[in-house]
């Protein structure tokens, strides 16, 4: 069905429901980002280790993993919204538990249940997406979504940071414990998305495990782990090592603007060039620039610099993340969208937990090491990406959907 400028009803990407999640993820995204840079600092201030407060991190990524392909069984069964509405009201109450916890012991297990709410938040709203963007415009939706979730982490450490800087860290935990309330309002209002038939018919595979973790799959996975890797390393030791070389608290939070800025403008746009002209090696140079990135992160050794960096980093996940979004949208069988995405966010958070340990075990050796370790990772994962074997699986324009063509997992 076309409209009277020519261009299919299915094609429209900018939908009320598709804004309207847009805009649940960037305001969820914003509570959560005023508590960002201080858990690692507030750990510190009642009394938690370097290793407690590492530990923080890993349980939070642990449980995340853990939970993800359930949570995904429940998005598939039970819808979308839902299982979100019920992650972003989990996440309101733990925001405000942190305030009486005085103990490292009760701050590790708060960050436990906060990974299983956060892994009912991101995959049923990507899973969303999947669902209400066209099969054409994956990557593009997909970026705006990441594009929405970079503006409140642009937002909200800035906001959070100077805060506490000022008031203390009670407030923080109040404000972002009512933004969330926000997010959770605007999801009740949200329209149950209904997928067009040109959404499902390339990708219509019986629900098995075959189905879920076909080879091209498989590769998502494992990109989506190793990246991850990266950001472990950044949660677990980021705060303190910029702390450790002087950076003041505002400065921590600029750097984690100075990463969301270009995050934010770049992702979407990423996203519409991997549509056009393929995902491969887009997904390849992004890698390739965060090998680079983090190797030099660990020379560097004033706020300034890397304050500066961070946009560097910024851009290259934009690229990352415009390309092996869609990419993952191109290989998803239709009816399993939730477990796909879970399982991707659970692969995910493995190599985020994987790089906060290695973190919190490295920096007591060397403060440089993790950042070398988790670059050279990366330059290894580049090298192979250039295998034909692995290049065959993903075509140079695998993006680009056409009528005449079906992809059909291995």
């Amino acid at each position: 069905m076309r409209n009277i400028l020519g261009k299919s009803r299915f094609n429209t990407l900018y939908t009320p429901a598709m804004l309207a999640l847009v805009l649940i993820v960037g305001i969820s995204f914003l509570g959560l980002g005023f508590i960002m840079p201080l858990r690692a600092l507030y750990g510190r201030e009642v009394g938690a280790s370097s290793v407690e407060i590492a530990l923080m991190t890993s349980v939070f990524l642990l449980t995340g993993f853990l939970s993800a392909p359930f949570i995904g069984w429940l998005s598939d069964r039970f819808g979308h919204r839902r299982v979100l509405w019920i992650g972003l009201l989990a996440h309101t109450f733990l925001m405000l538990a942190y305030i009486p916890a005085q103990n490292p012991i009760l701050l590790i297990v708060l960050r436990g249940l906060e990974g299983i709410a956060s892994a009912s938040v991101l995959p049923p709203a990507r899973a969303m997406v999947n669902v209400i963007a066209p099969s054409t415009r994956q990557g593009e939706a997909l970026g705006m979504l990441s594009a929405t979730q970079a503006g409140g982490i642009l937002l909200g450490p800035v906001v959070g940071s100077l805060m506490a800087s000022q008031t203390g860290y009670t407030l923080s935990f109040v404000l972002a414990s009512a933004v969330l309330a926000l997010s959770i309002f605007a999801t009740l209002l949200l329209p149950a998305p209904k997928a067009a038939k040109e959404h499902t018919g390339a990708l219509e595979v019986p629900v098995t495990l075959k189905g879920l973790f076909t080879r091209q799959l498989l590769l998502a996975y494992l990109l989506q782990l190793i990246l991850q890797v990266t950001q472990g390393v950044i949660s677990a030791i980021w705060v303190l090592y910029m702390a450790d070389h002087g950076a003041s608290l505002p400065e921590i939070g600029l750097s984690f603007t100075t990463f969301a800025i270009p995050l934010m403008v770049l992702t979407p746009f990423m996203g519409r060039l991997s549509d056009r002209y393929g995902r491969y090696w887009l997904a390849v140079l992004g890698v390739l620039c965060f090998g680079i990135i983090f190797c030099i992160y660990g020379w560097l050794n004033t706020p300034f610099w890397l304050i500066v960096l961070s946009v560097a980093e910024g851009s290259s996940a934009a690229i990352v993340r415009g390309s092996l979004d869609g990419l993952l949208a191109d290989v998803t069988p239709a009816n399993v969208k939730g477990k796909v995405q879970a399982n991707f966010t659970a692969a995910g958070t493995f190599g985020s937990f994987l790089g906060a340990t290695l973190a919190g075990v490295l920096y007591g050796v060397k403060a440089e090491a993790p950042f070398i370790s988790a670059g050279v990772l990366c330059l290894l994962t580049v090298c192979m990406l250039f295998w034909p074997g692995i290049v065959r699986l993903f075509p140079v324009r695998y993006g680009v959907v056409s009528e005449r063509a079906t992809l059909r997992p291995e």
